[in-house]
């Protein structure tokens, strides 16, 4: 049985990571991290447990309430979500870029431990980051010819979460990114659907099902390995969608 927070909650991904999480028996609880109320996602199916959804407001992602942090010490892990998507980007100053996505998650980190120190919480916790395709964990690692700043950033997140767990390995952590390539809606439009043949050609694409189904499932059972590429995530949503 797992308790699982999701950071970033309202998004496109998260949104379908609850709905299925609700009616996944494996998933007991969801904390979902917002800064307003969450509510259920509109497409969860009929029967699920709805209960299990726990929205916990946080107005600062640098500083949760002591109320929130007491909550989500007895995690058993998370999918981080929370980020400014590249196409959103342009006209934004970096630095606010770079707080949202860097200062939040590495934010997330430190407030999770601390929880789970406070009541001398036990056992394994999983921390999945979602990134993107072709991230550079290196300052001089190659990257796509647009959002270069941005894209770097990324891989240097993904390198900021898997140096965390590891200094935290005695406490039970264990990191992993999810490296999607274009993740597309359960019916594409047209124009999405001639985008999808040049994404699967370039840097992949995944359904939405998929993708969110193989992050649940590597937060439960454990990390088959890392990173998980565009193929992994595929080949696991499949499997596990299937069973």
């Amino acid at each position: 049985m797992v308790k699982l927070i999701i950071g970033g909650a309202t998004g496109f991904v998260a949104s379908e990571i609850i709905r299925q999480s609700l009616s996944n028996p494996n998933i007991t609880t969801i904390y979902a991290l917002g800064r307003k109320p969450i509510p259920v996602p509109e497409g969860t199916a009929p029967g699920a447990d709805t209960s299990k959804l726990k929205s916990l407001v946080v107005q600062d992602f640098e500083n949760y309430p002591e109320d929130v942090k007491a909550q989500i010490a007895d995690a058993d892990g998370a999918i981080w979500a929370l980020a400014v998507l590249p196409q959103n980007t342009r006209g934004m100053p970096f630095e606010e870029v770079k707080k949202i996505n860097q200062t939040y998650t590495l934010a997330a980190l430190r407030q999770i431990e601390e929880a789970r120190a406070a009541k001398q919480q036990k056992g394994t916790f999983r921390f999945l980051y979602i990134s993107g395709p072709d991230t550079p964990r290196t300052p001089d690692g190659p990257t796509p010819p647009v959002f270069k700043e941005y894209i770097r950033l990324k891989g240097r997140i993904e390198v900021d979460c898997l140096e965390f767990a590891e200094k935290h390995r005695a406490s039970g952590w264990e990191a992993a990114a999810a490296k999607p390539g274009l993740v597309m809606p359960n019916s594409p439009g047209l124009l999405m659907s001639v985008v999808g043949v040049f994404a699967g050609l370039i840097a992949g694409k995944i359904g939405i099902k998929e993708v969110a189904a193989a992050m649940v499932d590597q937060v439960s059972n454990g990390f088959e390995k890392e990173p998980l590429e565009n193929a992994d995530l595929a080949r696991i949503g499949k499997r596990t969608l299937s069973t």
